[in-house]
């Protein structure tokens, strides 16, 4: 396996930072901070990502912002990836259809992305906006793991099991078998998560500082997400629900997106859980259809 070299590791650190705060610029000392990165070598990586057009510098306040590259490499990106285009427009149908706000992810190398955050018609968001990311540990990236090998599901439960709990291990493993015979995610609301909703939010809107991704990880080890995942849906019983999601997958058979219906009302019956999900199926299936028919 080759080894990344560090000066593109760098420069791709920053620019994943800045994406993750849309509309807000951040000076050198905030990146070098926030990239771990001592001053000097995260001014040289700067100097680079400013002259190809990747960052653009405000020299009155002496701040980085996302730059005009960027603009053309997202829409080279869309030519050169359909499915992309299509998971947009798809969610953006959803959402519009269901009146609820979509949220469309990727799994990027140890995260998961937010490609695309629709809205509802009041201007509800999903908590997550375009270009955050979180890290993929349980539960986050379930519709994505349901489907993958064993050793990638060994390797993703390990990342938040307790040390020796084989309880964890056996019940986590039993969450992702029922996913995938149901072929959506179900996730009760756990107190904590609203938390984890308000920390995004809190990021996006500039007001939590550049140590977000260790305050992220910390709170999603704190919840015990083990009870939160239900193992039977009874039609009259009442769930308070977090998230419903369902995967998209690619030509060769891999989960590539994950469509996700967030913010929604504060309980909803079995029967509605599972009506919702079917139009959430659907949508990730015509999706999928075509794709293949192109």
């Amino acid at each position: 396996m080759a080894r990344p070299a560090l000066s593109a590791s760098r420069g791709l650190e920053i620019i994943d930072f800045l994406a993750a705060f849309p509309g807000r610029a951040f000076t050198l000392s905030d990146i070098a901070r926030a990239a771990k990165m001592n001053v000097a070598s995260c001014h040289a990586v700067l100097h680079a990502l400013v002259g190809r057009g990747y960052l653009r510098r405000d020299e009155a306040g002496k701040t980085y912002v996302l730059g005009p590259a960027l603009v053309a490499v997202g829409s080279s990106a869309i030519r050169s990836n359909p499915l992309v285009a299509r998971a947009q427009t798809a969610a953006e149908e959803l959402s519009r259809d269901m009146n609820l706000p979509v949220l469309l992810t990727a799994v990027v190398g140890d995260d998961i992305l937010a490609v695309a955050s629709v809205p509802d018609a009041s201007g509800r968001s999903p908590a997550m906006r375009v270009g955050q990311r979180m890290p993929l540990v349980p539960p986050v990236g379930a519709p994505f793991l349901a489907w993958s090998n064993q050793a990638a599901i060994d390797a993703w439960i390990a990342r938040m099991a307790p040390s020796g709990d084989r309880d964890f291990i056996k019940e986590w493993r039993r969450a992702l078998a029922e996913i995938r015979k149901r072929g959506y995610q179900v996730s009760l609301r756990a107190p904590e998560s609203r938390h984890v909703a308000t920390l995004m939010a809190e990021m996006a809107s500039a007001r939590k500082e550049t140590t977000y991704k260790e305050k992220m990880i910390d709170m999603i080890h704190s919840v015990d997400e083990r009870v939160f995942h239900p193992k039977s849906i009874d039609d009259d019983k009442k769930y308070e629900v977090a998230l419903i999601a369902a995967p998209i997958f690619e030509k060769n058979g891999e989960a590539a997106f994950s469509l996700c219906l967030t913010e929604l009302p504060r309980q909803l019956t079995g029967a509605t859980i599972k009506t919702h999900a079917e139009r959430l199926i659907g949508t990730c299936l015509q999706v999928m259809r075509e794709d293949r028919a192109a």
